[in-house]
């Protein structure tokens, strides 16, 4: 017997891959989803696992569906309802603007069949909630005007990245429309029981049982999304900013999930996004990559930077949140694994766009870090705590 086909050296495998990529992203300080997919494939590389097995096929969907509930949780409802009409401009222009120029360029230029084009598209358009949301967090920051007007926007750009992804590639019919009608009756009575749900689950600690709920509403919304012939991905995200209110008010469980998920799901959706890269294509396809990082990034930034100069943000802080908008790795990489998996993409295709979607999130997410280092935006707080003590002892004197 073949030791490759033996699941448990292949899941223990996995598993110290996904470990050795935790220890890598924090020896270089990057993104552990970029050392992931490296790691994946270098396995895929130097082991001929190119043709991973049905299961494991099964475990990435879920680890990306996963992803994509918990993207939708970091919404701040209350915040969201206040802003997202300005919001919307913002979210519209930063999704639709590479959108188009990314599918133009690949078709006119690239020569590329309208579909393949169309997922190299969404794939680059996309903005990753999770990559912002990490950087002005390590910046702490997430709570003001700017990190609130970025994570806001941001979201409008996943929902138009995902509503794309599902218009466009749905295979629709009456069984199909049936099943996501099903789906949306689902979503509408979620939210108005998942918190009396929740007080009464944390009767029982122990056994996790809202953890099983939501993995039990994930997959049975997967199912209805199979049937409807369309990405679960969609109603996972949509489940998780109907939930985002609840676990804005539930903190140990938001930490809890994502422990579950960052531990053993999502890793099986990063490295086996990894094991589609050709490395050959690194070398042969630098210009392509290169080009379309310089198109992604241009017009992510034309389209963020206005719209935070007019919302009066300072030049330097405009031009770090649209370095940061341009980091699209969690549905970058869920639209490129989707279009492979539907042989929309063939693996030089497939390789070009997502070394692309690296290239466009760490450079950028890069950038900004130079722009906007972490000790001036802890001086500046600095600073404004002393004003405001100032502030009030001037007052208390008067």
């Amino acid at each position: 017997m073949n030791i490759l086909e033996n699941p448990w050296f292949f899941i223990s495998l996995w598993m110290g891959g996904a470990f050795s990529a935790a220890l890598l992203a924090l020896r270089f300080k990057f993104p552990v989803a970029i050392a992931e997919i490296l790691v994946g494939a270098g396995l895929s590389h130097f082991l001929d696992l190119s043709n991973p097995t049905e299961w494991m096929n099964f475990l990435s969907k879920l680890g990306a569906t996963m992803l994509c509930f918990i993207a939708g949780t970091e919404i701040e409802p209350e915040f969201f309802k206040q802003t997202w009409k300005k919001s919307l401009l913002s979210g519209i222009f930063s999704f639709f603007l590479p959108f188009f120029a990314i599918s133009l360029f690949t078709h006119v230029f690239f020569h590329w069949p309208l579909a393949r084009s169309i997922i190299a598209g969404i794939a680059l358009g996309t903005t990753s909630i999770a990559i912002v949301y990490t950087s002005l967090l390590e910046r702490g920051i997430e709570n003001s005007s700017l990190g609130k007007t970025l994570l806001s926007s941001c979201f409008i750009t996943d929902f138009g990245s995902v509503l794309t992804l599902g218009l466009f590639f749905t295979h629709w019919s009456f069984f199909s429309l049936l099943f996501g009608l099903l789906a949306l009756i689902i979503l509408w009575f979620f939210p108005k029981s998942l918190r009396s749900l929740l007080s009464f689950l944390k009767k029982s600690p122990v056994s996790e049982p809202e953890i099983k709920f939501i993995f039990f509403m994930l997959t049975f919304l997967g199912f209805l999304a199979s049937m409807a012939k369309t990405e679960p991905v969609l109603p996972a995200f949509i489940l998780g900013i109907l939930a985002a209110n609840a676990f804005s008010q539930e903190q140990l469980l938001r930490r809890r999930l994502r422990a579950v998920a960052y531990s053993i799901l999502t890793p099986f959706f990063f490295m086996k996004s990894g094991f589609h890269i050709s490395f050959h294509m690194l070398l042969i396809g630098f210009i392509p990559i290169l080009l379309l990082t310089l198109v992604k990034t241009s017009f992510k930034i034309f389209g963020v930077f206005p719209y935070l100069l007019l919302e009066k943000h300072p030049i330097k802080e405009s031009l770090y949140g649209s370095l940061l908008t341009s980091g699209g790795l969690t549905f970058g990489l869920i639209a490129a694994h989707y279009g492979i998996q539907t042989k929309i993409l063939d693996r030089e295709t497939y390789s070009l766009i997502t070394l692309a979607t690296l290239f466009s999130t760490l450079i950028p997410v890069y950038l900004a870090g130079i722009i906007l280092p972490r000790h001036e935006i802890l001086k500046e707080k600095e600073k404004e705590v002393v004003l405001k003590k100032e502030l009030g002892e001037y007052e208390e004197e008067g």
